[in-house]
């Protein structure tokens, strides 16, 4: 079981080589079968030069398995490239397996080519899709996280402040429009063209991970909390518990989002969910340009269209649909939107419970309505026209205490005043979140830690440190993944 000795292959009659010399530090080795069953059956000498070894010639199928195993025991992620049957131990049992052939190789193989001659070369494109994919995973987990964390902070602000909620097709738009549509485009966008020096992070915990998700949560709810704060110092706001200030029955939970509140909380949600989603799918060193992907600037186009529209326009059967500057008029007339309208919980086509409501109710209460049987508190009825009952001294509905800014009836409009400072808000909170995505995730700050991490550990060329890789050939290929004939001429010790 001694070696022989190593020999230089490109020496004619060469000397043996002390590898251990200072001349012979930095040579990389080549064994054949018979070298490394030799190194596998005697681990103390294996461990003392596999770094250095980056061919491996004349391999039998299992010999291919024990050095794929090796290098997995050894925290490597190894990749496998075979064109045959003696390949297909070696393919099944590396992390990756790449056959270059359509015969039996590929069968067992996870992914398998015939381009390009069958080419080794074809391993670069498994790469660029590979983490194209990784990096479209991790952006719909950042999204997903985002959005449990920012509804969940919302909807129970809004319940514990004003026992509130929001629309019922505010909530579709959200799990349909958002959570399904803009999430099935974000996963479109194709790999770059040219391959990246360095992996995505695949750590769900990781730095970069966890200031994805928490940068967009921290500034919507700072800058709905901010928008709130404009909201309760206007003359016109009215704080509205539905619950307890109208006595709003179970049976019309749909109609909780008929106040100023539920209308500012929805559209702080909505922007951010849109934003968060959008800039998760920047292109950069893995995928290409966003501008590539036509389904998402589609979806966000409408998406903030809309958003604007709800904000800025009039009372409108549009803005009725979602509770957002809407009045009695527009919501009665919102019957007309047929499939929407019937498929409404009675939200659209119905009276719009706004807080003007609760003034015409107390009127009625202190006139005696309900002292003598029958519903205690009044509420508007559509078939009355949402109007308080005749015989009844109430304020006109033209009066500036029910309608005002151009609304009719109970409403919850804002004043232009407002739209702008809300709008300026929001504004600030989308360039915020493209700004951070562009200059710290993909940008100066992320290339700069990067720099830094690499200067720490030269073997760490990912976002996160997750150990180092090696790719296989079937016969003879370099441990770093890279055609040695495409290599640059090295001196290289083989096994004699």
């Amino acid at each position: 079981d001694e070696l022989d000795e190593w020999r230089d292959p490109d020496v004619q009659d060469a000397p043996p080589s002390d590898l251990k010399s200072e001349e012979m530090a930095s040579c990389q080795l080549a064994v054949t079968q018979s070298a490394w069953r030799h190194f596998y059956a005697h681990p103390d000498e294996l461990d003392e030069i596999w770094t250095r070894i980056v061919v491996f010639a004349r391999m039998k199928p299992e010999d291919k398995i024990n050095v794929v195993k090796f290098l997995q025991g050894k925290s490597l992620v190894v990749g496998m490239c075979g064109d045959g049957g003696n390949d297909c131990g070696g393919l099944r049992a590396a992390h990756a397996g790449l056959a270059l052939s359509d015969a039996e190789a590929s069968m067992v193989s996870p992914f398998a080519t015939g381009r390009d001659g069958k080419s080794l070369l074809t391993v670069v494109d498994l790469i660029r899709e590979g983490r194209a994919c990784l990096a479209t995973n991790l952006a719909t987990f950042q999204y997903f996280m985002t959005y449990s964390f920012t509804l969940t902070a919302f909807r129970t602000i809004l319940a514990v402040y004003v026992a509130g909620s929001m629309g019922e097709y505010v909530w579709i738009t959200m799990d349909v429009g958002i959570g399904m549509l803009m999430a099935w485009t974000m996963t479109q966008s194709r790999p770059t063209k040219r391959l990246c020096g360095f992996r995505p992070t695949a750590a769900l915990l990781g730095p970069r991970t966890l200031s994805a998700i928490a940068f967009p949560v921290f500034t919507s709810l700072l800058t709905y909390m901010i928008a709130e704060a404009l909201l309760w110092e206007k003359s016109w706001y009215e704080k509205l518990n539905p619950i307890t200030d109208i006595h709003l029955s179970p049976e019309l939970w749909m109609l909780r989002g008929d106040n100023y509140d539920a209308a500012v909380c929805m559209l702080t949600l909505v922007v951010t969910l849109a934003t968060t989603a959008y800039v998760n799918t920047y292109g950069g060193s893995f995928r290409r340009n966003i501008c590539f992907n036509y389904g998402i600037n589609l979806v966000y186009g409408a998406f903030v269209f809309g958003l604007g529209w709800l904000l800025f326009s009039p009372p409108t059967q549009f803005n009725c649909i979602y509770r957002v500057n809407c009045d009695t008029q527009q919501s009665l007339d919102a019957q007309d939107l047929g499939v929407l309208a019937a498929f409404s919980a009675g939200g659209v086509g119905g009276c719009f419970l706004g807080p003007q409501v609760e003034v015409w109710q107390n009127e009625l209460a202190e006139q005696g309505w309900g002292s003598g049987g029958g519903r205690k508190y009044w509420l508007p009825q559509k078939s009355s026209a949402c109007l308080p009952p005749a015989g009844y001294n109430t304020t006109p509905m033209n009066s500036p205490e029910i309608s005002h800014f151009g609304c009719v009836g109970p409403n919850n409009c804002f004043s232009w005043g407002f739209k702008w400072a809300f709008f300026a808000l929001l504004a600030a909170l989308v360039v915020a979140n493209h700004l951070f995505t562009k200059v710290v995730l993909q940008g100066v700050v992320a290339d700069r830690l990067r720099k830094r991490q690499g200067t720490c550990d030269p073997n760490t060329r990912g976002d996160d440190a997750m150990g180092g890789s090696a790719t296989l050939g079937s016969e003879a290929a370099t441990s770093d993944g890279t055609d040695p004939e495409l290599m640059p001429s090295r001196r290289e010790i083989r096994l004699a």
